[in-house]
């Protein structure tokens, strides 16, 4: 089952800006608990795997040792339940693998959290309630040199523990959005078995498998979308380190008083690399637009499962308060 919830954790953190107590607390599930579920998965895999090599073996028996129509017959099933077999394995390791990965993340953010804290404590910062709190806003008037370059230092290690935070928060929402990509793989190779189970949606029945299935669909497109629109950036930014390095290298000739052939080569190379990368930022911002529509998409399949298991109507339409993140994918 592919279930889409809201963390409250998740949206304090959106809201955290410089400034704000740092917490340093590990709010997520166990990772040695999360390891142990995707050793199971594999483990199913494994069993799995039994029945690919039966339907392996069925589908290759020899016309001297079965021979006939219902030979043929047995055979051309076998085939079909052997890759039928094999993709579900297939899907049951990347998946385990996948669950695995998440718990290493889950594993390096909790240690990561404790240095943290370990690390505000040494350099003197205020730390209570699982929180590091920044040091005061101002100094009074009447301040001396020493209390203001000890202000100063504690303000420093104060940015430098608020950097690490979000370097940490970062790097658990890759291996989050990871895992969200895995299960959506898995949610199309195994849909959900509850046909029985309808909710109201308007003036027709959607299955709870309809739901869930959409969900997983707009959660991994959105996840692509968003991978492209940082592929586009990242081609921005190399073309934009290459023309200035080419405008440089034209700079060079022409300080030098270089031949006019040299000198022309160059700012053709310079005017086709300003047209490549402004071809490349049309095609960034086409993405970004993409990424953000996808992510609306997924919002709204999100909303209409959650409402669906609590028991409320569908949401077709909603508005909503900017920095609401009630509908991000858990």
């Amino acid at each position: 089952m592919t279930r889409i919830v809201t963390d409250r954790v998740e949206t304090q953190e959106d809201r955290f800006q410089f400034g704000d107590p740092i917490g340093c607390r590990y709010h997520w599930l166990d990772p040695d608990e999360v390891d142990s579920y995707g050793d199971s998965v594999r483990r199913l895999s494994a069993k799995v795997e039994l029945a690919v090599d039966a339907f392996a073996r069925t589908s290759t028996l020899s016309e001297d040792v079965f021979a006939g129509e219902a030979a043929d017959t047995l055979r051309d099933r076998a085939a079909r339940r052997h890759e039928e077999s094999a993709g579900v394995r297939d899907d049951l390791r990347g998946l385990g693998r996948a669950i695995n990965a998440y718990a290493d993340v889950l594993r390096r953010h909790r240690e990561g959290l404790e240095e943290l804290r370990a690390s505000a404590v040494s350099t003197g910062l205020e730390v209570r309630e699982h929180r590091i709190w920044p040091p005061v806003a101002t100094l009074p008037g009447d301040a001396t040199q020493r209390q203001a370059d000890a202000w100063e230092a504690e303000w420093r290690a104060y940015q430098a523990c608020f950097e690490t935070k979000l370097e940490l928060r970062d790097a658990r929402r890759a291996g989050a959005r990871e895992l969200v990509r895995a299960l959506a793989e898995h949610a199309g190779v195994h849909p959900d078995q509850d046909r029985a189970k309808v909710v109201a949606a308007g003036h027709r029945g959607v299955t709870f498998g309809e739901l869930r299935r959409e969900a997983a669909e707009e959660a991994r497109e959105a996840v692509d979308a968003a991978d492209a629109a940082d592929a586009a950036r990242g081609t921005v930014d190399a073309l934009r380190r290459r023309e200035q390095s080419a405008l440089e290298s034209l700079e060079r000739l022409v300080l030098a008083e270089a031949p006019h052939e040299e000198i022309d080569a160059q700012a053709g190379k310079v005017q086709a690399l300003h047209r490549e990368l402004d071809d490349a930022r049309a095609e960034a911002r086409d993405a970004e637009a993409a990424a953000d529509s996808e992510q609306a998409q997924a919002n709204r399949a999100a909303r209409d499962l959650r409402a669906a298991e609590e028991g409320g109507p569908r949401l077709i339409a909603q508005r909503r308060p900017a920095g609401d993140l009630g509908d991000r994918l858990g």
